[in-house]
């Protein structure tokens, strides 16, 4: 059967600040009884209920801008990512940038990927809005050399590459495959970013991939405080303070 999910008939949605351990609690209300429901938080599976009856989540997470979603689906589907089937407008919001990379057997342990970006003001790259190392130490390397001799397919060496479907088929040394990595940056200021995806050296050397125009518009920070200043009775008028900051 093919998983499927719906967003229909759920609201309510409310955002409480868990306290000192920073974070959220999401609660929700739904009527997709039978169902359990998930939790998708700038376009990614980021929690699900265990029970049809749970109507609350837990956001681990200082991150800003946020965009929650909460999707009803089959028990048996609760722990895939399904975003690609969330309604068009919803999901992964224009803040959110992410890229796919080859972990190239020719990047050495060390290296990195990193996401530069100018800040929406059209100065230059110079911002660092995320990195992640390409080779972390539980990546199986399958360079010549570097892995069992003689035991990969066709009798190369490649044994601990991806498996047959499992990588970026054939681009590797001898036709063999090769995994893909991903990278998300968040796009904090509103206007049209400049990104470009660098591949870092250990030893400080860098390249750089082509630039792209990303445009972000992310929601206003979330007010900190809200207060009655004014109330004329005559014209039944209410003045309010907003505090952001």
């Amino acid at each position: 059967m093919t998983a499927s999910l719906t967003t229909d008939n759920i609201d309510r949605l409310q955002a409480t600040p868990l306290g000192g351990a920073g974070g959220w609690q999401i609660t929700f209300h739904s009527l997709n009884e039978g169902l359990c429901h998930q939790l998708y938080v700038n376009g990614s599976l980021a929690d699900w209920t265990d029970t049809p009856t749970q109507r609350h989540f837990a956001i681990d997470s200082e991150l800003s801008p946020l965009e929650v979603v909460v999707a009803a689906v089959e028990p048996s589907s609760r722990t895939v990512d399904m975003s690609e089937l969330l309604p068009a407008g919803v999901g992964t919001p224009s803040w959110r940038y992410t890229a796919t990379a080859l972990r190239d057997i020719g990047h050495r342990p060390g290296d990195s990927l990193a996401v530069m970006g100018d800040g929406a003001t059209g100065q230059g790259v110079s911002q660092l809005l995320a990195s992640r190392e390409i080779w972390p130490q539980w990546a199986p390397r399958w360079a010549f050399g570097e892995d069992v001799f003689g035991l990969g397919g066709f009798g190369y060496d490649g044994y601990r590459a991806p498996g047959l479907g499992m990588g970026v088929f054939g681009v590797g040394p001898f036709g063999v495959g090769v995994d893909k990595i991903t990278i998300e940056a968040l796009l904090p200021e509103e206007g049209t970013h400049q990104i470009v995806l660098r591949t870092l050296a250990a030893d400080g050397q860098y390249a750089d991939a082509d630039a792209v125009s990303v445009a972000a518009a992310p929601p206003p920070d979330a007010i900190k405080g809200l207060g009655v200043t004014d109330y004329e009775k005559t014209t039944d008028t209410l003045t309010l303070e907003i505090e952001s900051d």
